[in-house]
């Protein structure tokens, strides 16, 4: 884990535990390295300025604005550089599905049964697994690329970007990391062919799904039931 990555891990830890105790699941999102250092800030002579000085001038993140999936929660990049999700399971493998649309399968209203891909053939699929080293006792993360699966189902607990693939660079291969309750996964870059209001459109047709839930207690004199209302 790079030196940025670990400050801003550490910080995010920090402000995790002020509000709440419990772990979570991190990915870093970055700007593509390259259209970053194209689009750089720079100083201007306002009587000579051209239309793509200014465009670099007043470059915006397109990182901030990636939307993400997991367990039940929309998220998506806070002001600290991470997409970040409650942890719910102890194992540390997943799925990453970067992927523009879902599709809701419904049980009942406003209840889902699963999610199925709204174009499969526009989706990538990969699998991120930790592993220690025998010799060496290093931890790290290794990302492949697996093929998308025939039912277009979503696993259950996989984590799906809401972007094209051609958006978002999933770097494959080896990423070291420290074994922690507060999982870090390897880093997101993000293109600036991003199209970000179609994003944002489509995160609003599937809101109502991820609104908020409460419990609801409920007693009788023989039974006590706790029930979960949105």
């Amino acid at each position: 884990m790079n030196k940025s990555i670990f400050i801003r891990f550490i910080l995010g830890c920090l402000i995790t535990f002020a509000h709440a105790q419990q772990y979570t699941i991190n990915i870093p999102v970055y700007d593509y390295p390259q259209e970053e250092l194209k689009n750089h800030p720079r100083q201007l002579n306002t009587f000579q300025v051209s239309k793509q000085v200014m465009k670099s001038y007043f470059y915006q993140p397109m990182s901030l604005n990636i939307y993400g999936l997991y367990n039940g929660e929309l998220a998506s990049v806070n002001n600290l550089g991470f997409l970040s999700f409650s942890r719910t399971t102890q194992y540390p493998d997943f799925t990453l599905i970067i992927t523009q649309e879902i599709q809701p399968v419904l049980l009942h209203t406003n209840t889902i049964n699963h999610w199925l891909l709204s174009k499969p053939a526009e989706t990538a699929l990969y699998v991120i697994k930790q592993h220690k080293d025998p010799e060496t006792k290093l931890v790290y993360w290794k990302t492949q690329s697996v093929n998308i699966p025939l039912d277009r189902q979503v696993p259950i607990h996989a984590i799906t970007i809401l972007a094209k693939p051609d958006d978002v660079y999933v770097p494959l291969g080896i990423t070291p990391t420290t074994k922690l309750p507060n999982i870090v996964l390897p880093a997101l870059y993000v293109r600036r062919s991003l199209d970000p209001l179609k994003q944002a459109l489509f995160v609003l047709n599937i809101k109502q799904f991820f609104a908020p839930a409460h419990t609801i207690s409920k007693f009788d004199k023989l039974t006590y039931a706790t029930l979960i209302a949105s």
